[in-house]
């Protein structure tokens, strides 16, 4: 990976590598020391952003924290929140400016985290009460507008919007799927997805006002790399 990264700087391009969450956990490598591998190989490759998946939090709420501490990268999700202060627990998004271009990254964490990690790691320590929330709502609405609050912030800031998502594609995940973002949603201008694992090249999606976003995902295990060009 570092080496496909300089070899388009070496052509000439200016690269921001991103991840879509889900790194830390799917292979013996990386789940031997509860992650800690992954983010030593992301730091060396030079990641700039990531978003963070429901399988981050596998090793629990104080593992997932310290992993994204030893992060030479910014995290990002516009909607998980400490219920305590009602704040962001993470920045909603990263700004870079490449080519002349201020392009914008949305962080977005799927609701399903609390199904299909452990609703515990969510919990005080006496767990008898939830202090985080990843916002989603029944019908969507809860995420729909955390993310639509984010993108309108990017807008004032950047050229050029993406979403960083890990929501997946897969019916079970409705009405949370990173398509059901985008239709209830405006001014994304691409988004990068995760957490169905599908392998999605260039996928056209309307958006609320009818403009087409295009919506990526490369699978598992590096069986992609995923290339979005902004020319």
């Amino acid at each position: 990976m570092a080496s496909l990264k300089a070899d388009y700087e070496a052509q000439g391009a200016e690269v921001i590598l991103a991840d879509a969450g889900d790194y830390s956990q799917g292979t013996v490598y990386v789940s031997v020391h509860k992650g800690a591998d992954a983010v030593t190989m992301m730091n060396a490759t030079g990641y700039d952003v990531a978003t963070i998946g429901n399988h981050e939090f596998d090793y629990g709420m104080d593992r997932a924290k310290e992993l994204m501490r030893d992060a030479d990268f910014p995290y990002l999700s516009c909607n998980w929140v400490d219920l305590r202060t009602n704040l962001r627990v993470l920045p909603e998004i990263k700004v870079f400016v490449r080519g002349g271009v201020r392009i914008a990254f949305v962080g977005i964490t799927t609701p399903e985290t609390f199904t299909k990690s452990t609703p515990a790691y969510f919990m005080n320590k006496a767990q008898t009460k939830y202090i985080y929330d990843i916002l989603g709502g029944e019908d969507g609405q809860k995420l729909y507008s955390a993310v639509q609050k984010a993108v309108d912030k990017a807008k004032c800031l950047a050229d050029v919007v993406i979403g960083l998502g890990h929501l997946g594609v897969d019916p079970s995940s409705s009405p949370w799927t990173s398509e059901e973002v985008i239709a209830h949603t405006t001014g994304f201008d691409a988004f990068i997805d995760g957490h169905s694992h599908t392998v999605m090249e260039n996928k056209q999606v309307a958006d609320a006002s009818g403009r087409l976003v295009t919506l990526t995902q490369t699978g598992s295990y590096f069986a992609n790399v995923g290339e979005m060009t902004i020319a």
